[in-house]
């Protein structure tokens, strides 16, 4: 069982990722995804974790209001997840750090309101399968900014 609630997951999430965010020194490249290659900068990194938490706020809003187990998400290679990285990739990085505190936000106040019921409401991922809300936010929320936070700390 994780320890801590949602909202509590998830800030503390966000607190490494934000300590990371203003350690970084902002030199050189990621490592190569084993899945896709990708090598990112900086800016590529924030990038995509501004509209990742812009993307992903938006599919559990979905799944939420859907009646039931719909389809959401999408793929690392998702031509659509490319290319609003690659469009998010022209900020600064200050425009970028604003875009994330403010996606990143809702999605902790989202997380506060959520109820039981809620939490436990699914979709369909189409590499994970039936994925509860709860299962959403930590994946594609908790773990990812942990997962870019370790990627910071590493430029």
């Amino acid at each position: 069982m994780l320890e801590g609630t949602l909202d509590e997951r998830f800030d503390a999430a966000l607190t490494h990722f934000r300590e990371a965010m203003d350690t970084a020194r902002g030199v050189g490249m990621t490592e190569p995804d084993p899945e896709t290659g990708e090598q990112w900068d900086l800016v590529h990194i924030l990038a995509h974790v501004s509209e990742m938490l812009e993307y992903w706020l938006a599919e559990v809003l979905h799944v939420l209001a859907s009646e039931s187990e719909e389809p959401f998400g999408r793929l690392k290679r998702s031509p659509e997840r490319i290319a609003r990285i690659e469009q998010r990739a022209t900020l600064t990085v200050e425009e970028l750090r604003s875009e994330i505190n403010l996606r990143a936000e809702a999605t902790s106040d989202l997380c506060r309101l959520l109820r039981p019921e809620q939490l436990r409401k699914k979709g369909i991922h189409p590499k994970f399968g039936a994925m509860t809300v709860e299962e959403i936010v930590t994946e594609f929320g908790v773990d990812h900014l942990h997962e870019h936070a370790g990627q910071l700390e590493l430029l």
